[in-house]
């Protein structure tokens, strides 16, 4: 399916798309909205603007050989009938005639231009990109059949390209409401991937009915109870635009429940933490080690089954202060242990503005380096795939103030150009998304995208560079640091899989965060400040900023069972030396 949507993209880049408005109507706004989309998506445009006369479009036809043309009139009804006539007249007689026609105007225009029957597609305004880009893309056969989009992940980016593919979370603690919810939100065509939210009580303990609390039914999301549950999830996605489905890994009994996401809601792609979701914050009933190994093993089924991977690890860091080096350290880790254990399309979420008083700038730079790091192991068998998006914590409870936030974090998001944005509801700070929220909220991110990628705005400056530059330097000091923690030589094999050794990343205090005080599984030692909009460890004795490499050699020369000789090493040293071995 893949090969087939690229050789179809391929072959559209040479079409040629000629519009202008006819007779005295001079609304513009439509068309070069259209033609903006049809220039992303590699079309060759020109429009010839206003009030254009009948004759000149005739002659631009046999000029530009168009493959297509389009016609926009948007004033009174009954005056396009004339000049429709006679440009019907002229075109018949001209020798070059475009594959297809399109024509523009208000719902009683084209009612009208229908009556024709010349043309093959109609526009009204306010079409989704989505329409757009599936008539062009020839998707549909005819505008009243049902759109028929990539069915999975992987094609379905390359079919948006270069647009981003949209993503939002929702799940209401009403399986009957979530349903319907799910149905508005494919009819509104505003997104590809519906993430379900299913409660606590799913993700922990869906296989073990006997431990659900009944008084926690629908508590942080849908209760999923049976497979019937997720065949009518996956029912109510088939309308609108057909949006993919999605879900977490859960808390326990990992390869189980993706075999039951894959059997039922063909679930898009999978996302399972390293160091979350356990007795460690509290969201699962695995110890961290046990937890590790689990998640690994989890993974590890993903990949197998050529099923995409997101690791939703390194911002949970950010979520509890832990200083910027630590984020961008853990993602480079992620992106290495999912392609030892054979995931081939690896899925990068990137949450901006965590914490949520970074600055846009220094958010960026810490992006920026995570991004950078991850491109360096990509192949022919392993892909990147860039997410973003707003993090929670940084939505204001006035919801006028979030819609700014929203809209004002995915600009800057979209500076590297992300292949899913994740659209977090601006609602969610005060309550769960509703169908509403979400359309919303999608709207708000999609008019973003649109303006951000018809400039040229680059937002990167040098003070981003320097920061990213300091990021990847202390990132890659704390990579290469791994294979020093192994006490054996089994472990030395593959330390950056192995649960002992990550264990003792978090035991040791190598990756720690503020919000882990008096937690048995963490030091919780770390202290970190904002400086200059950028989170650093914080030297509370000295009131000083903590060098994050010094910070960590500090705490390997306390370590009684390592020897702090070995580990206090300049690393210069390629993480690619052992991840060869």
């Amino acid at each position: 399916m893949i090969d087939t949507n690229n050789n179809r993209i391929k072959k559209l880049k040479a079409k040629k798309i000629l519009m202008a408005c006819i007779g005295q109507c001079v609304h513009v706004a439509g068309p070069y909205n259209f033609m903006n989309i049809a220039t992303q998506l590699g079309f060759e445009c020109l429009f010839l603007g206003p009030a254009t006369p009948i004759q000149v479009i005739i002659n631009k036809i046999q000029i530009y050989k168009p493959d297509i043309l389009g016609l926009s009139y948007r004033l009174t009804p009954f005056t396009v009938i004339p000049i429709l006539k006679n440009f019907i007249n002229k075109y018949e007689k001209s020798k070059y005639k475009s594959q297809q026609l399109f024509f523009a105007g208000t719902p009683e225009v084209v009612k009208i231009a229908q009556d024709f029957g010349i043309f093959h597609e109609y526009f009204i305004g306010g079409e989704s990109k989505h329409k757009i880009i599936s008539i062009l893309r020839k998707d549909i056969a005819t505008s009243k059949e049902s759109v028929r989009n990539p069915g999975e992940l992987i094609s379905r980016i390359k079919w948006k390209k270069p647009y981003p593919i949209i993503r939002a979370h929702f799940g209401l603690p009403s399986m009957k409401e979530t349903l319907e919810g799910i149905k508005k939100i494919a009819n509104a065509e505003v997104l590809d991937v519906v993430s379900i939210a299913p409660d606590q009580n799913t993700q922990a303990n869906y296989f073990h009915p006997e431990d659900q609390v009944e008084y926690l039914s629908g508590a942080g999301g849908v209760p999923i109870r049976t497979k019937e549950d997720f065949l009518n999830l996956h029912k109510s996605r088939l309308t609108g635009n057909f949006p993919l489905l999605r879900i977490y890994a859960g808390t326990r009994d990992f390869i189980e429940l993706a075999n039951l996401y894959r059997e039922t809601i063909n679930n898009a792609w999978a996302a399972i933490p390293i160091f979350w979701f356990n007795q460690m914050d509290k969201r699962g009933p695995l110890t961290l080690k046990e937890s590790i190994k689990q998640h690994l093993e989890a993974i590890k089924w993903h990949g197998q089954n050529n099923i995409p991977v997101e690791i939703n690890d390194p911002h949970h860091w950010s979520l509890r202060d832990a200083p910027d080096a630590i984020a961008v350290a853990d993602m480079y880790l992620c992106g290495i242990i999912a392609k030892k254990l054979g995931v081939k399309h690896f899925i990068a979420q990137n949450m901006f503005n965590t914490p949520p008083s970074s600055s846009f700038d220094m958010d960026l730079a810490k992006i920026l380096a995570k991004n950078e790091l991850l491109q360096t192991l990509k192949d022919k068998e392993f892909s990147v795939i860039k997410q973003v998006r707003t993090g929670l914590a940084s939505f204001p409870l006035d919801l006028d103030k979030a819609k700014g936030q929203l809209a004002a974090a995915s600009m800057i998001q979209l500076a590297i150009r992300p292949d899913i944005v994740h659209v977090v509801s601006y609602s969610e700070a005060q309550h769960a998304a509703l169908p509403d929220d979400v359309i919303q909220s999608c709207k708000i991110v999609d008019q973003v995208i649109n303006r951000v990628y018809s400039s040229k705005i680059n937002l990167i400056d040098d003070k981003i560079e320097k920061r990213k530059e300091e990021l990847i330097k202390q990132a890659k000091w704390i990579i290469n640091l791994i294979p020093h923690l192994a006490k054996d030589k089994k472990e030395l094999k593959n330390p950056y899989i192995n649960p002992n050794v990550l264990n003792r990343l978090v035991k040791y205090g190598i990756f720690d965060a503020p919000h882990l005080k008096n937690n048995k599984f963490a030091k919780g030692k770390i202290k970190t400040k904002i400086i200059n909009g950028a989170c650093y460890s914080w030297d509370d004795l000295r009131q000083k900023k903590y060098d994050e490499i010094q910070r960590i050699k500090d705490i390997i020369i306390d370590l009684p069972d390592l020897d702090s000789s070995d580990l206090i090493i300049s690393n210069e040293k390629s993480v690619f030396e052992v991840f060869d071995k």
